[in-house]
């Protein structure tokens, strides 16, 4: 296994740890208690302020692209191994429970928007940025319980994901976690799983 492979499994595990705890103060004046509810950058900020102190020292955000204006979420430097992670999330459900209209083309959709990207093409423009390759991908995934589409579990997902990766580019890619967190307090976002992929050039 390479070191760019077991980095990654260490961010999932981490991130899967502190999910639980920073959820028991996760409160907004507009949705349900729980981390769940809240948005992308949110999340991660909530989550890396539980990680223990050498953690989240080997994790910076917000990291430039070589080149240009664009800001990479997550670049982990541990074990000789200088790794940009792009984050997204994979929550197919509102705070309401129904499912989100917007969510699904988030994740898959291959056709990049001026305004946004979706995790798919966060793939693509991961493996061109001129960041030193291998590259990851982090899904911050969330399920309520008894989810009746059985496509949306984590498992899945993934699988999907690293699928239609290989159907859209010509791109190595692997699924190297799928680390579980459960007992959160949000009716809805209960639990869910932290996924990474690795990313390289073919």
């Amino acid at each position: 296994m390479s070191n760019a492979s077991m980095a990654l499994q260490r961010v999932a595990r981490d991130f899967a740890d502190a999910i639980p705890q920073a959820d028991v103060e996760a409160q907004h004046s507009r949705w349900k208690a729980g981390i769940g509810p809240f948005e992308e950058e949110n999340q991660i900020e909530m989550i890396l302020d539980e990680l223990p102190a050498d953690r989240a020292g080997e994790i910076e955000t917000e990291v430039p692209y070589p080149g240009n204006q664009q800001r990479c979420d997550l670049v982990v430097k541990a074990d000789g191994v200088s790794l940009p992670i792009e984050a997204k999330l994979l929550r197919f459900r509102l705070d309401n429970g129904n499912i989100d209209p917007n969510m699904y083309k988030s994740v898959f959709s291959p056709f990049p928007e001026r305004s946004s990207s979706s995790m798919l093409t966060d793939a693509k423009k991961l493996v061109e940025s001129g960041f030193d390759q291998p590259t990851g991908l982090l899904g911050l995934y969330y399920e309520k319980n008894d989810e009746e589409y059985e496509q949306l579990r984590a498992e899945k997902v993934a699988e999907k994901f690293q699928s239609d990766v290989s159907y859209w580019y010509d791109i190595d890619i692997e699924t190297t976690a799928i680390e579980p967190f459960d007992g959160l307090q949000h009716p809805y976002h209960q639990h869910g799983a932290v996924i990474t992929w690795l990313l390289s050039e073919t």
